[in-house]
């Protein structure tokens, strides 16, 4: 920021103030911050405006502004000077850290799942992370949450989960009797509820895509009332 060399605490003088960030001047404008440094403008400029009519104004950067380019280069001397103490010399804000941490998390998170054996039902429905499908998840009620889930993991009172559990004894799909019943076979392949699949899940090939319309799996399963 830069200033005119008019002469201070005259009432009847004015004074302005530029700079070449517009970030900063609507910084100023706020009636809130968390950042000490536009605080202390803030502090500053309420000292000068008791005694001087002050007026902030946007200015182009290098534009053979004199005030601007001492300013530019006074910044360039003290980004090459050493630091003593420990950095970053000027405080981070909090949305940077917050920011910074998410993508982390979510790139050691995403490495994490593609290096995974287990979970083939689970990587097949979600072969990469979804953060918009958990968005959606999260929107559903719990009988819904349920009903999605199951079909995610394969963990659902369909036949084949529920042969593992011995609860039934044989795992074949009740609607064909060809091959075991699974959410990816009653979903994507089943002849035999072929067309409600096609009503409630038109063409999908594959179960990530069956997830990407939530109320169209959700209608197909209340019509199959399989799940109750």
């Amino acid at each position: 920021m830069v200033r005119n060399p008019r002469p201070r605490n005259n009432p009847h003088k004015s004074t302005k103030r530029g700079s070449d960030s517009q970030a900063v001047l609507k910084a100023l404008t706020k009636h809130t911050t968390t950042s000490k440094l536009i605080l202390d403008c803030h502090k500053a400029l309420q000292a000068l405006s008791k005694s001087n009519r002050v007026t902030l104004k946007w200015i182009r950067g290098h534009n053979g502004n004199r005030g601007n380019d001492a300013a530019d280069e006074l910044a360039r001397q003290a980004a090459s000077l050493r630091v003593a103490g420990p950095e970053p010399i000027i405080p981070i804000p909090f949305t940077e850290y917050k920011t910074w941490l998410h993508n982390q998390t979510q790139a050691s998170h995403s490495v994490l799942w593609s290096k995974i054996k287990e979970c083939k039902h689970t990587k097949e429905a979600i072969p990469v992370l979804n953060p918009r499908l958990t968005t959606k998840l999260l929107q559903l009620n719990r009988p819904k949450l349920r009903t999605v889930v199951g079909m995610i993991t394969g963990h659902c009172p369909l036949n084949k989960h529920l042969s593992i559990l011995g609860i039934t004894d044989s795992p074949l799909c009740r609607a064909c009797m060809e091959t075991e019943e699974t959410p990816i076979h009653v979903m994507l392949q089943c002849n035999g509820v072929a067309e409600q699949r096609a009503a409630h899940l038109g063409s999908s090939a594959t179960l990530h895509e069956a997830l990407g319309d939530l109320g169209g799996l959700l209608s197909f399963w209340s019509e199959l009332g399989w799940l109750e």
